[in-house]
């Protein structure tokens, strides 16, 4: 059974919580105002301060103030001995009092009295720490946070709140005020948009005009002022996935998009590059639609995040994509235009690509179900991977997110982790480059990493898009490195290769024997395995025209 102090502890904080419960709105105004004036603090956004800040901020005080006044007053109704204890401030005379009033052990009120505020205190300090970093960081220019005023403001409403805490506060009241403070964390944690983030916080809209479909065969050249945006925007997948909105009706010839309006601490130029929108954007770096001043020609530009300048390890990692990338042959791969560094801040600019991610295509329409399709989607990587191995080079992250489909066939996406066959490792040792249901089993050891790991995870980008998903994935870390070592592919997820290409199962089973050996070598055995399969194998200029004649029958 509960002691009388025990459900009094109960009943404060239940009366807490439901008031800050029904009271959240005001909560939200309130944070929205604190975000509102640390963005108007920068500089960055005169419009930010808007009206409404100081009535939000008012409401929340006079929400605590009801909160202490209620509280109070349910400890008094329910019993004055409570109130004397619960009421005041902290001091250990209180202790004595309530174990005598309450014929309790005062072992166990000594206990519950200090141990609660031993504990609140400190949580609640935290737990307000927290909330308003997330507030001032989210979002916002990185000195709306580093500000030397703003960690002032911060640390002196801590220290207030301490002297409040110690001095002043019920200590029945500071469960309240750890209750208030918890549900605080948990709205900050996705504040409201303020200022001119509220419109670059929507999603980049997708291109309206048509794109005829090109032989992707022919040398490719950067397009020229009469060239017709793209449907949809190329974003690079270890920064961010574009949303791929699907064209509802004929699209119409109309001037380029510009994604999500540039905020205003955003840079306007890089490199020279006039930046029209942000075409999406992660933890790590920022892709964005841009222009060659002086030219007619729409890239997207990829660059870090300003505050990961400092990460050596970033950094080399980005050079490092920016060489491989310019190595690797433009034939079904996104092709570098230029790259460098502006300021400190280093730079990929791009050739932009309509279309979207093969994830995205399957999780919204489902696995291919055209054989000459499936095909051309195996035939186009294999060309890609052939021309990766040529130059010395292991992709080891192919997976459906890297792989575009555009009008144009597919493209092979992200060398951010490429490596040279040599043994150079981009990742610290443990490090695990891949993703678990893609990695080859000797991804798992140490032997050397080459180019048959790239075969294996062909085989597995096939099959997931003949059956929705890998032949490897099961319900834990565990069950699927089980699958890939020992137990082998799901049957049923090679059933739907089979059943749209036999000849082409073929291939796909000897890329997932377990001894790399036993796999086609690279890329260009790979195309020979695939020629091999066939009734009558295309020379090699035919294949061009076979994945262009097959990736015609998939409807993107």
């Amino acid at each position: 059974m509960l002691n009388t102090l025990e459900i009094a502890v109960l009943t404060t904080i239940g009366a807490a919580l439901l008031l800050r419960l029904a009271t959240l709105s005001v909560l939200v105004r309130a944070q929205t105002a604190t975000r509102r004036r640390a963005l108007a603090a920068t500089g960055a956004d005169a419009t930010a301060g808007a009206p409404g800040g100081v009535g939000a901020t008012v409401g929340e005080l006079a929400v605590g103030l009801l909160a202490v006044v209620g509280l109070l007053a349910l400890l008094r109704v329910w019993s004055n001995v409570l109130y004397e204890g619960l009421g005041q401030p902290f001091d250990l005379n209180n202790v004595r009092y309530l174990a005598f009033q309450t014929h309790m052990s005062l072992v166990v009120v000594r206990t519950w009295y200090i141990a609660g505020f031993v504990t609140c205190l400190p949580l609640w300090l935290l737990l307000c720490y927290l909330t308003q970093r997330k507030l001032l960081t989210s979002g916002l220019p990185p000195q709306a946070w580093s500000a030397g005023r703003t960690r002032a403001q911060v640390i002196g409403l801590l220290v207030l709140r301490a002297v409040i805490g110690v001095f002043v506060l019920p200590v029945g009241l500071l469960l309240a005020a750890v209750v208030f403070q918890i549900v605080a964390v948990l709205v900050g944690r996705h504040p409201k948009p303020v200022g001119a983030e509220g419109a670059s916080a929507q999603p980049a809209q997708a291109f309206q005009a048509p794109l005829a479909v090109p032989n992707p065969y022919a040398p490719t050249v950067p397009p020229q002022a009469s060239y017709a945006p793209p449907q949809a925007s190329y974003v690079p997948t270890q920064f961010a996935q574009p949303a791929p909105p699907p064209p509802t009706a004929p699209p119409v010839q109309s001037s380029p998009p510009l994604g999500s309006p540039l905020s205003p601490h955003e840079p306007r130029t890089i490199g020279g590059y006039q930046l029209l929108g942000r075409i999406g954007s992660g933890g790590m770096g920022t892709v964005y639609l841009a222009q060659r001043q002086g030219s007619a020609t729409q890239v997207a530009l990829k660059t870090i995040n300003l505050e990961l300048l400092g990460d050596a390890e970033l950094l080399r990692r980005f050079q490092r994509e920016s060489e491989v990338l310019a190595m690797v042959p433009g034939a079904y791969t996104a092709r570098v235009l230029d790259a460098g560094v502006d300021a400190g801040r280093p730079y990929l600019a791009m050739e932009l690509l309509d279309g979207r991610p093969l994830d995205v295509h399957l999780r919204e329409q489902g696995p291919i179900r055209s054989a000459e399709a499936l095909r051309a989607l195996a035939l186009a990587l294999a060309v890609a991977l052939s021309g990766v191995h040529r130059l010395g080079l292991v992709h080891r992250d192919l997976k459906p997110a890297n792989i575009m489909l555009t009008t144009a066939g597919p493209r092979l996406l992200d060398f951010g982790i490429a490596a040279i066959v040599d043994g150079t490792r981009l990742t610290a040792t443990g490090g695990g480059p891949g993703t678990l249901t893609y990695m080859a089993p000797e991804q798992f050891g140490e032997e050397r990493v080459g180019t048959p790991a790239d075969v294996w995870a062909w085989a597995c980008c096939v099959v997931c898009a003949a059956h929705g998903a890998s032949p490897f994935a099961a319900t834990s870390t565990g069950a699927v490195i089980r699958r890939i070592v020992d137990t082998g592919p799901e049957p049923a997820a090679l059933a739907a290769v089979q059943a749209l290409d036999p000849g082409l199962a073929g291939v796909v089973t000897r890329a997932l024997a377990i001894d790399p050996a036993q796999r086609p070598t690279d890329g260009t055995a790979l195309l020979a395995a695939l020629a091999a399969a066939q009734p009558t194998a295309p020379d090699p200029a035919g294949v061009h025209d076979q994945i262009t004649r097959g990736w015609q029958t998939l409807a993107l």
